[in-house]
């Protein structure tokens, strides 16, 4: 039984009268206890695919067709009642703005006793317990003494750790983890993501990883979908695609990143931008074709290109 899998799952937003995908005929399965990450530009769907998890949409975004399973009961169609039960208990999630996550006026400890004594009926006394118990599995020095600060007091990588431990107090099936790391100092980003593997290891837990940082999702996930104009361009074992990727926009995004290896080059620099979803109503053929720098010139024009178009992994453009 699969954690979690999508089924021609589209996700569509009303403008102006029409109905435009904003997520499109997406399809996956994620194994329990494994990590698939979802990579993509800033409005490539990523963090919409963890919003139609927890049916959060935005005003106007609706689920028109597919289904989205979770242990193989449908997120969409479930009652309200049965899908409150579920999340924050077996589905958890992590958000990527932990300086404003928390709540500003209650205790690290105030929040973590709200949270656990909606999962358990159970005393202040062992709430308390198994709140030092995960932030100390969170690797929080003075744990005791952090329950009775306020979120203020804390960085943004400590707050994220809380974040963390909140999430995987419940003992989860599911945690999404959206972009926990985009808000937070680059020397933070190993530690974020060892704990992430580590808690997600002890508890058996599968782990959707939603990141716009290829070498991120290469170092946690086990399997990667990269994401494009709410399309799934390419998905597969994470460092075979990540390392060797077969479609030019995961290629632009491999180019973009600097490495402490390869020789010193210029970052590469895609043109243009991501279209937004008024312009993705007149597009035709592949949405990524405007900015290809492998699709030929008349076809960038016209929008017409395909994954089997003029170009070939085997002969990359030197950019």
């Amino acid at each position: 039984m699969l954690a979690l899998e999508a089924r021609d799952l589209t996700v569509s937003a009303r403008i102006d009268g029409a109905v435009v995908p904003a997520i499109r005929s997406l399809s996956f399965g994620l194994q329990p206890g494994k990590i698939l990450g979802l990579v993509g530009e800033s409005g490539a769907g990523k963090t919409m695919i963890g919003r139609a998890i927890a049916q959060l949409l935005p005003p106007g975004f609706a689920v028109t067709s597919g289904s989205l399973l979770f242990e193989e009961e449908d997120l969409v169609r479930m009652a309200p009642a049965r899908r409150r039960a579920l999340l924050g208990r077996a589905i958890a999630f992590i958000p990527q703005a932990p300086m404003t996550a928390l709540n500003p006026v209650q205790t690290i400890g105030a929040q973590f006793d709200e949270h656990l004594a909606r999962l358990w009926q159970r005393s202040g006394k062992e709430r308390r317990a198994h709140a030092l118990t995960m932030l100390d599995a969170a690797r929080l020095p003075h744990a005791g003494e952090l329950l009775a600060r306020y979120p203020h007091q804390l960085s943004g990588g400590m707050c994220q750790r809380v974040l963390i431990a909140l999430a995987f107090s419940s003992n989860p099936r599911l945690v999404v983890a959206d972009e926990p790391t985009t808000a937070l100092d680059v020397t933070m980003h190993p530690q974020i993501l060892r704990l992430i593997a580590d808690m997600q290891r002890q508890h058996g837990t599968a782990v959707v990883f939603i990141t716009h940082d290829l070498r991120l999702a290469a170092q946690l996930c086990d399997e990667v979908i990269v994401m494009y104009a709410g399309r799934a361009v390419e998905s597969g074992p994470a460092r075979a695609v990540l390392s060797t990727p077969a479609h030019p926009y995961t290629r632009c995004l491999q180019l973009a990143n600097p490495s402490m290896s390869a020789n010193r080059r210029a970052l590469y620099v895609m043109p243009d931008q991501m279209p937004s979803l008024r312009q993705l109503q007149s597009m035709a053929g592949c949405h990524f074709a405007p900015r290809c720098p492998l699709a030929a010139e008349e076809w960038r024009r016209s929008g017409i290109h395909t994954d089997s178009g003029p170009y070939s992994v085997d002969t990359w453009l030197e950019i």
